[in-house]
């Protein structure tokens, strides 16, 4: 079909556009142009709408300019707070996959096969004789994967409706895994069944500090990080799934009643702008670094309402031992209870201001098994999750 060709190029050409300093290698745009990405999206709705669309061969053509444009779409859920599912951002796939540096040969391990589509792209570049095996928790989205997979012909690919939690040990050891849904944690499976010097590309979640995608190599008993950058991916669902992840209503916290009574200072603080519209792009590198550094960090959100569509979201520290709470919400800092809690969010704002202002992509990770001893040295952050431990360190 003609219209896909020119669809794929304009695509193809954006995408080397926006990563002019790391390009596109040509064996990722040639694994691109050869998996079309049309075959792969079934039924989809974006974001902000609530109209789904059925593509099939007969109306194909009219959503290809949907469907090669640079943005994600939604496969599965009907609520923007809380989607499961997604084909990603494309330019941002491509860039992943020149970072994982698949090649010939190479066993990987997916989890979260979503579409498939990127798992086809990674069997097109281990091929001859590599392997893909891609996990998917949510049997409908798997089911779907797996015909276009068929429908290609693809056979070093196998999508597997699975908790990708708990990896694959069938397919391990690995040279190359993924992850393309956010996690908190990373399960002690992935110690055993990576290879050494294997890399791990993964997206990590923190409390309110948004996500980071990180390449790390596996090295002995450990994993060093490589590169890193901020992103944006669903959270990962299963077993490994973190409810605490997600922004709580203050009303939940059953102190609120009487610390809603106990307002004692409000003060002016704009995060670089001015209004609510923005806040928590203007706060993702402080929110970060607290999710980090500040155990009493803490996100929020208002619930929905009926003139608004979505949760509004904003941050702050929560005190329990001294009752003292500091949120950050619109253009200001309010501080309920006693100052404790609104004097250590203004000196770790000084913090990390001094340090250069770092986000969690700006520091080097180490992940060890959960029962090695560890311990922080200056500038470093020890974080404890329940199989992993995390070593963010700031090398100045």
């Amino acid at each position: 079909m003609e219209s896909v060709v020119k669809y794929q190029r304009q695509l193809l050409e954006l995408t080397r556009s926006i990563y002019s300093e790391t390009p596109i290698s040509d064996a990722v745009a040639s694994a691109y142009l050869e998996t079309p990405r049309h075959v792969f999206v079934k039924r989809y709705r974006q974001w902000g709408t609530k109209a789904w669309h059925e593509v099939c061969e007969a109306n194909v053509a009219e959503h290809l300019a949907t469907l090669y444009a640079n943005g994600p779409l939604i496969l599965f859920g009907d609520d923007d707070d809380d989607v499961p599912s997604t084909i990603s951002q494309p330019s941002f796939v491509l860039h992943m996959l020149d970072m994982l540096q698949l090649r010939p040969g190479h066993a990987v391990f997916e989890l979260g096969a979503g579409s498939g589509w990127n798992a086809a792209l990674m069997g097109h570049l281990v091929s001859p004789g590599g392997q893909v095996y891609s996990l998917e928790i949510i049997p409908e989205v798997a089911k779907m994967a797996m015909g276009s997979i068929e429908t290609l012909g693809i056979t070093n690919v196998h999508i597997i409706a699975a908790d990708g939690g708990e990896g694959y040990a069938a397919g391990a050891p690995y040279d190359r895994a993924i992850f393309t849904a956010g996690t908190y944690d990373l399960p002690h499976y992935f110690y055993e069944q990576m290879r050494d010097q294997g890399l791990l590309l993964i997206v990590i979640k923190n409390e309110g500090g948004g996500d980071n995608l990180f390449l790390l190599r596996k090295t002995a008993d450990h994993f060093e990080s490589l590169e890193s950058e901020p992103c944006g991916f669903v959270q990962l669902r299963g077993k490994y799934a973190i409810k605490s992840l997600e922004p709580i209503s203050l009303e939940l916290l059953p102190e609120w009643s009487e610390l809603q009574q106990q307002e004692i200072s409000k003060m002016p603080f704009w995060w670089g702008g001015k209004g609510k519209a923005g806040l928590m792009w203007r706060t993702l590198g402080i929110r970060s670094f607290l999710g980090i550094a500040e155990p009493a960090f803490r996100a929020f959100k208002t619930e929905k309402a009926e003139t608004r569509a979505r949760a509004e979201h904003f941050f702050g520290l929560w005190d329990q031992a001294r009752q003292s709470l500091v949120v950050a919400k619109d253009d200001g800092l309010i501080a309920y209870g006693s100052v404790v809690a609104k004097e250590r969010l203004l000196q770790r704002v000084r913090q990390w201001v001094d340090l250069g202002m770092p986000s969690a992509a700006c520091l080097t990770l180490q992940v060890y098994p959960s029962d090695v001893p560890l311990m922080a040295g200056a500038h470093a952050w020890l974080v404890k999750r329940p199989e992993s431990q995390f070593l963010w360190s700031l090398k100045r």
